[in-house]
């Protein structure tokens, strides 16, 4: 076992008990918030925004066990803190550079899936509400926009870049916790045109945590990425 080293010195790790014990609670705070918001609004809300709404609780129910379950959340395996300026420019560097390096790459593969621009279409079709929420109200859109540019990132990123990195690396060294990780983050996106983005995307904000050790750095990364990869979509979805 060798410790997630940050700027900040070693880090306690995650155990397996704990870890699966917060999971579980969560999965059924969540199945149970999201029950109450949808048979509690049903009838007065719309389904379209019903639909936004009840999600966004089950995200934001996700996010509030973890952050009880670990808390206080600024302290790792969290470690949801604000590190510093230079930290903060440093994330937003690698999010910019993940960015380019993987429009190089769907650029290159683009000749043989039907051209660049058709990748992109399918990505953010897929990775953001552009497509799902053509023609909805407004309010589906405000809610929606919250989810996946905020609440997602905050979530994701506690779970895959605060709890899973930090206990993978109970077990393993932290590049090899680091690939694993990066690898069941692109797996949870599913269609084959995200897998490339999610590793890679896995595996700078991993290092990012690690080198800052916070993982609000990581969140902002997420953030930043959610919000491109959402303005692309509107240009071909609208």
């Amino acid at each position: 076992m060798v410790p997630l080293e940050t700027t900040t010195g070693p880090e306690v790790l995650v155990s397996g008990r704990r870890f699966a014990l917060a999971l579980l609670a969560a999965i059924a705070a969540a199945a149970l918030a999201g029950s109450i918001a949808w048979y509690g609004l049903k009838g007065f809300v719309p389904a379209s925004p019903l639909q936004q709404i009840v999600v966004f609780v089950v995200y934001a129910a996700l996010v509030a066990v973890f952050c009880g379950a670990f808390r206080p959340p600024t302290v790792p395996p969290l470690a949801l803190r604000f590190s510093g300026i230079r930290n903060a420019l440093i994330a937003v560097a690698a999010a910019i550079a993940l960015m380019a390096l993987c429009a190089l790459l769907y650029a290159a593969l683009g000749p043989f899936f039907g051209g660049f621009r058709h990748l992109l279409a399918q990505l953010t079709a897929i990775a953001t509400d552009a497509k799902r929420l053509q023609g909805q109200s407004r309010l589906s859109w405000t809610i929606a926009i919250a989810r996946g540019c905020l609440l997602v990132p905050v979530f994701e990123e506690l779970f895959f870049r605060g709890l899973l990195l930090t206990w993978l690396n109970r077990h393993m060294r932290f590049l090899p916790a680091l690939v694993v990780m990066s690898a069941l983050f692109a797996a949870m996106h599913v269609y084959p045109i995200a897998l490339p983005y999610a590793f890679l995307f896995g595996l700078a904000a991993g290092t990012v945590r690690r080198a800052t050790g916070s993982t609000l750095n990581a969140v902002l990364m997420h953030v930043l990425n959610n919000v491109v990869l959402l303005a692309v979509g509107l240009h071909f979805y609208r």
